[in-house]
């Protein structure tokens, strides 16, 4: 189930660390859960964030990979 869509704001530079946050225009906020480094260069990309089992997933448009996060 699809809990947050929209555009992120700003310059995105992919997963670092768990003090990594995510802010959707419209200022709605998403931590990064776990540890996991990919960088990936994109300036306000589109971006999802995804119920699955007990928790919540971010997945950006142009990545293939998804990251674990909580709401702030």
């Amino acid at each position: 189930m699809v809990i947050c869509e929209g555009q992120l704001r700003g310059a995105f530079k992919g997963f670092k660390n768990t003090d990594t946050v995510f802010e959707f225009y419209g200022g709605r906020k998403w931590k990064q859960a776990v540890y996991q480094y990919e960088y990936f260069y994109a300036y306000m990309p589109q971006a999802k964030v995804i119920q699955e089992g007990g928790g919540y997933v971010l997945k950006v448009q142009g990545m293939s990979s998804s990251v674990a996060v909580r709401p702030v």
